[in-house]
């Protein structure tokens, strides 16, 4: 059973580790590195952590759980992708406002490394069925004639892009246009919700066919 003590030290190490697998990708960092960061041995590193592996999906797997369960909730709702949209970017926003340094850690081992990613993200079923579940009722829903047919790769690539892209820019948008000002960027977040939303709702819109 894990004492309070246990159970802070392992969050700091997953905090530092988060920190330099960012900084120099999972492939350069060492168990070294991580312990330097923490401030303590790598002996005593090893007390919570084995391998650098192991670390890495303890780290892959509370940034993925941090997003997809609420999602999976909002899915077993009986409303139309029109109407899940707002809470799924809210929840979007949310998860990347406390958790900035992910897109980048993605990102970096999808350059390094797409199957040893996706090795991580398969070791919980939950994190790809609910994807599944997202994509049929878009496919479902194109073939009603509820969103405009298109390619799906389209409709994500740029609902993750609207989201994500001004996360990986954050200190650039704070510096150059929020007058250095973190918190600046929160209130920036709350109104380019309402600008996804729109923007997605655009790009869903049935054709119109015109009868005249």
């Amino acid at each position: 059973m894990k004492t309070d003590e246990t159970s802070g030290m392992e969050s700091r190490i997953i905090e530092a580790a988060k920190r330099v697998f960012v900084r120099k990708g999972y492939e350069a960092t060492t168990m070294g590195d991580i312990a330097a960061e923490v401030g303590i041995s790598r002996t005593a590193m090893h007390y919570y952590f084995r391998t650098k592996e192991m670390m890495f999906e303890s780290i892959f797997a509370q940034l993925i759980d941090a997003v997809l369960p609420d999602i999976n909730l909002i899915m077993d709702e009986p409303t139309t992708i029109r109407e899940k949209l707002p809470k799924i970017v809210d929840r979007y926003l949310n998860a990347l406002r406390s958790n900035h340094l992910f897109p980048l850690f993605v990102i970096n081992e999808m350059n390094r490394d797409m199957e040893h990613l996706l090795h991580s993200v398969a070791k919980g079923p939950n994190r790809i069925q609910v994807l599944m579940r997202f994509k049929q009722q878009v496919v479902d829903e194109m073939e009603k004639g509820w969103i405009r047919p298109q390619p799906l790769e389209d409709l994500v690539s740029t609902f993750i892009s609207l989201i994500v892209f001004p996360i990986l820019i954050r200190n650039v948008l704070i510096t150059l246009f929020m007058d250095g000002k973190p918190e600046a960027f929160d209130d920036y977040l709350n109104r380019r919700r309402q600008l996804i939303c729109n923007t997605m709702y655009h790009l869903m819109e049935p054709l119109t066919v015109n009868n005249e």
